[in-house]
């Protein structure tokens, strides 16, 4: 008995200790993160759900994350063997380029393998070979940045613009711009893409120049720490420090972007903000956005004054969720989630009888199916035209009247007729 009892006691010592540990580790994962960089957002790859956001819809220089459009523009051009040549534009851009790498040099007119480019420019990010990869598609810079913008906006990235293919800021006031919430569309574009992904996913590799084989490391310094999977950096005078990560942890993908953080002393502090913002994604529960019973929106709906025939009329219906709605709150989500009643014709009539519908909850990219319910019922039509009903009911009724009167004068005429008649032939 006293054995059972202090191992009892001892038990609960154990977890008074360890409890309020465990409550205070959840506490901190849920809390939202406090970042350097000036614009962010983390989006499930799956479902586009927006998970995290800061200020993801400003505009500001994306630096070389820029390339992650052009590789995949490339990607949709170009098979991994294809010749692809160094070219007099490629050969003027002298900022992080292949040129005199290390010693290694590449002239105007010779040429490397596709999947070599696409190294250098997510790997490296070489400056030059994404112009390598502009010309080769599009015959030229310019051409190549007009089905950039093309892509972007077929993608959604619809607050975007691009005026190079490299992100360089050469011109301070004729730049690249875009959001983070664009930048995560365009990146989850391109990780879908098999070629982009598989080079994004590359820790360290290795190109052809001229003949030698030159080894190159990833500027991704966290790839493969703590569920990186890969990414895309950037960093420019107006930009800032900028990275778009890819995360997998427990089955599940999410895609990271910060813009405008600072470079700091070790280069880190982009990748630390991405750390806690996957960090707290992935933490993360979803929060009440409409619960069941809640008005959310009115239609206005058609119907023939008599059902089938008559004068068409309209009516204003509240809209109810029949189901809640949960979402990730944040501030992308609170001004971009609306609730959307489905745009084909209904008849009051048939909502009266039958009045189920399925609406449409968006956020961004992201939609779900919810179910809801217009309150109307026939009650309602009848009363909202109650007049108009009474006064046809007493026409119909006073020319019933008037009929029966004709008709019962109309006999009354016709045995007026047969007396005569009678009275007549007995003369």
């Amino acid at each position: 008995m006293t054995k059972k009892f202090f191992r009892a006691l001892t038990l609960v010592i154990c977890l008074t200790l360890v409890v309020p540990f465990l409550n205070t580790t959840k506490a901190f994962a849920a809390t939202e993160p406090q970042i350097i960089g000036a614009s962010a957002i983390t989006m499930d790859l799956e479902t586009g759900e927006i998970i995290y956001s800061k200020n993801a819809d400003v505009q500001r220089s994306p630096a070389s994350t820029t390339k992650l459009l052009t590789s995949l523009l490339f990607a949709e051009s170009k098979s991994k063997d294809d010749s692809i040549p160094y070219t007099e534009d490629a050969a003027a851009v002298k900022e992080t380029a292949l040129q005199n790498f290390f010693g290694n040099n590449i002239s105007v007119g010779a040429t490397m393998t596709a999947d070599d480019v696409m190294k250098a420019v997510l790997v490296y990010s070489a400056n030059d070979t994404a112009v390598m990869m502009a010309d080769s598609v599009a015959g030229s810079v310019e051409k190549f940045t007009e089905l950039m913008n093309e892509r972007a906006k077929e993608i959604g990235a619809v607050n975007s613009n691009f005026v190079s293919p490299n992100g360089l800021e050469t011109d301070p006031n004729n730049h690249n711009v875009t959001t983070a919430y664009d930048l995560a569309l365009i990146g989850k574009a391109a990780y879908e893409n098999d070629w982009v992904r598989e080079t994004c996913e590359l820790p360290k590799t290795s190109v052809t120049l001229d003949g030698k084989k030159v080894y190159i490391d990833s500027r991704d310094l966290t790839i493969g720490v703590d569920g990186n999977m890969g990414g895309k950096t950037g960093r420019e005078t107006k930009a800032g420090h900028c990275f778009v990560g890819f995360y997998n942890k427990n089955g599940r993908n999410l895609i990271t972007v910060v813009l405008g953080s600072e470079y700091g002393a070790d280069g880190m502090n982009v990748f630390n903000d991405t750390q806690a913002i996957a960090d707290y994604s992935y933490a993360a529960e979803k929060t009440t956005y409409k619960s069941v019973g809640d008005e959310v929106s009115t239609v206005e709906l058609n119907y023939k004054l008599f059902r089938f025939f008559g004068p068409t009329k309209t009516i204003t219906a509240p809209v109810i969720l029949d189901e809640n709605i949960e979402y990730y709150k944040n501030d992308f989500n609170d001004s971009h989630a609306k609730i959307e009643v489905p745009a084909n014709e209904l008849n009051a009539w048939k909502v009266a009888s039958n009045n189920n519908v399925d609406l449409v909850f968006n956020a961004g990219n992201y939609t779900q199916t919810v179910k809801g319910s217009i309150t109307l019922t026939v009650g309602q039509l009848l009363k909202a035209n109650f007049g108009i009903y009474v006064l046809t009911l007493l026409i119909i009724i006073l020319i019933i009247v008037l009929i029966l009167v004709v008709i019962k004068l109309m006999i009354n005429s016709r045995k007026r007729r047969r007396n005569r008649r009678g009275r007549f032939s007995r003369y």
